[in-house]
């Protein structure tokens, strides 16, 4: 009896299904309409239900924990397997879900020997529902003892439902571990036991001989070298792998034998990797989450890029549906359109899996499909098409010929010299914000962003589509006919090799607008770049990109194409305010037809 996750769902003792859940809080919900709940969830496309199980609402007193009447989750699994249904649990230890301590006890968090550190000491500070509180540092060790005593809990519950004898079929470790939502390199954390793992780290990846003075960490944009704060960018990555291998290593001595998941908020660069997640073994697929409306859909679209690039699986564990009500967050207006297009932007453009969040409405949320009483709202169908959507596309591969690779290590010299950082990108990019406000200006670091996205701009022009990774985590650079990658000065000469190796079998390999002259450490290196073609703009990679399958006309709409054996299906979406007249060209005929704005269309060609 065994199960995995796929590239196209799960399987399950040898049968693959494809996975799309319901996110629904049993704790926040009568127990009574539990079954009217769980009903409407099986009756409407879902084949999976997942939940929260926050640490907070069921730990009555330290080492005494309640799992009865709202808590009892044995009941209400047992309820979901009746129906069919496989369970993910979400156990933390942050359990997020818009509750006023994140899920984390409130002795946990005021306690000083757990709380994440800032540069000058004093304990983080998190906004939560209703108030502020000071997060934890997953780097305490007596931190971790606590959450190994929920585990212990947990896992005596939870553990008998896995299959084969229950439905429980998947477990989340954490939630969006990326330092409690601010990316910026020296916000945190300083935690004493953090500090003392960056000093352990540093002197192994120096071989005991660290060309800097490690006693304390860089705390600003202008301490140290640059090499000392490039270093702690780096660290804060491993960090949060490190993190996350324990906590899974916890859940797995305990007797969790499901696939275990994790759910990044969606940033693609430092310190999130999610390639580099799963090929550390801690978790088996590196998941993410994503909140927009139509007018964010290209953001949707490269994020599940990135993640059919660098991930087993690309999953999306919170395919936002309706929205939150917090005081301090701007309200994004989701409506039914808004979900619609962002699920099949999504799928369309990678996303193989998906759980539905909040398919169940509770408080502090709205518009979801399925009230709090178990009432299905007409939008609950849209939630059945989007499941036949994901069949539909079993069997077939996406055409994704070109990949765009982030410089991982230009990019952390970007996160080393920033001074204000940023927003959340799927914020930022349906809020009317200019990035500029978050950052300080630096030539290098407008001319590396000018290449990331005139590099994206010239697949866009030519009409073809493309994975995305990081040179932190490559996939099999031989699987696409070009490779781009924006370049100044600094590279990993591992990774340069794997790009001459690439080109050498054949591989277009595009690099700008520099060749690279030191490594990642910052040492002087001979880059040879024999096949390798150095362009003077991101417009020139236009000549290194293969032909797409199929023509469209015009530019601002954007053709997906996924093909198979004897059947061809293609989703054209409009990201423009008008309505357009398009047209597709291929080998199976022309199409014309009209796209409404902010719109798509998807049809099938066979053979």
């Amino acid at each position: 009896m065994t199960i995995a996750f796929t590239h196209r769902g799960i399987s399950v003792d040898g049968v693959e299904r494809t996975w799309l859940s319901a996110e629904a809080h049993a704790w926040r919900l009568e127990p009574d309409v539990w079954p009217r709940v769980l009903d409407a969830v099986a009756a409407n496309g879902f084949g999976f239900v997942s939940t929260y199980v926050p640490w907070a609402r069921h730990e009555r007193e330290p080492g005494r924990f309640d799992f009865t009447g709202r808590l009892d989750l044995r009941r209400f699994c047992e309820l979901a397997h009746e129906r069919g249904l496989g369970v993910m649990v979400r156990p933390g230890p942050d359990a997020a879900s818009e509750i006023t301590d994140s899920g984390w006890p409130v002795r946990i968090l005021d306690d000083p020997r757990f709380q994440a550190r800032r540069p000058d000491g004093r304990p983080y500070v998190l906004p939560t529902a209703t108030w502020h509180v000071h997060p934890p540092s997953y780097a305490s060790r007596a931190f971790l003892e606590e959450v190994a005593r929920w585990y212990d809990a947990f896992c005596e519950q939870v553990a008998p439902l896995q299959h084969p004898d229950g439905p429980v079929v998947a477990c989340q470790v954490d939630n969006e571990l990326g330092y409690h939502f601010q990316p910026h390199a020296f916000a945190m954390d300083y935690h004493p036991d953090a500090v003392e793992d960056w000093r352990g780290w540093v002197e192994r990846r120096y071989d005991g001989r660290p060309p800097y003075d490690v006693t304390d960490p860089p705390r600003d944009a202008a301490d140290g070298t640059e090499l000392s704060r490039l270093d702690w960018v780096s660290w804060r990555e491993h960090h949060l792998r490190d993190a996350l291998g324990k906590l899974a290593g916890m859940l797995r001595e305990r007797g969790m034998t499901v696939p275990l998941v994790h759910n990044d908020y969606p940033r693609l660069t430092t310190p999130q990797d999610l390639g580099a997640l799963e090929r550390s073994g801690a978790v088996d697929v590196a998941a993410a989450d994503i909140y927009a409306t139509r007018h964010g859909g290209r953001y949707v679209r490269d994020l599940a890029r990135h993640m059919s690039g660098s991930t087993r699986l690309p999953f999306l564990i919170e395919l936002g549906a309706g929205w939150l009500t917090l005081p301090w967050l701007l309200p994004l207006g989701v409506d039914e359109r808004d979900e619609r297009i962002i699920g099949l932007r999504a799928v369309y453009s990678g996303v193989r899996a998906a759980n539905v969040y909040m398919a169940v409405e509770r408080d502090r949320w709205y518009g979801s499909p399925i009230s709090r009483h178990g009432e299905e709202r007409p939008k609950v169908r849209w939630y059945g098409e989007l499941a036949g959507h994901l069949d539909r596309l079993r069997g077939l591969r996406r055409h994704a010929p070109v990949l765009l690779l982030e410089n991982r290590t230009e990019s952390r010299r970007v996160a080393a010299r920033a001074t204000l950082g940023d927003l959340v990108p799927a914020f930022s990019q349906v809020l009317p914000l200019d990035r500029r406000l978050f950052e300080l200006d630096h030539p290098d670091t407008r001319a590396f962003q000018r290449w990331e996205t005139g590099l994206a701009a010239a697949c866009d022009a030519v009409g073809v589509d493309c994975d995305r990774a990081s040179t932190s985590s490559m996939p099999d650079l031989t699987r696409y006919r070009t490779v781009l990658v924006p370049m100044l000065d600094a590279f990993d000469p591992e990774v340069w090799e794997a790009l001459r190796a690439a080109a050498a079998q054949g591989v277009r390999v595009g690099v700008g607008p520099r060749l690279p002259r030191i490594d990642d450490r910052l040492e002087p290196h001979a880059f040879e770049h024999r096949g390798i073609t150095l362009l003077g703009q991101p417009s020139d990679a236009e000549a290194l990109l293969p032909a797409p399958p199929y023509a469209r006309e015009p530019t601002c709409v954007d053709l997906h194409v996924w093909e198979g054996d004897d059947r061809t299906v293609l989703a054209a979406f409009n990201s423009s305010d008008d309505p357009v007249a398009a047209t597709v060209r291929g080998d199976g005929g022309t199409w014309r037809f009209r796209i409404d704005a902010w719109d798509a269309q998807v049809w099938e060609v066979r053979s």
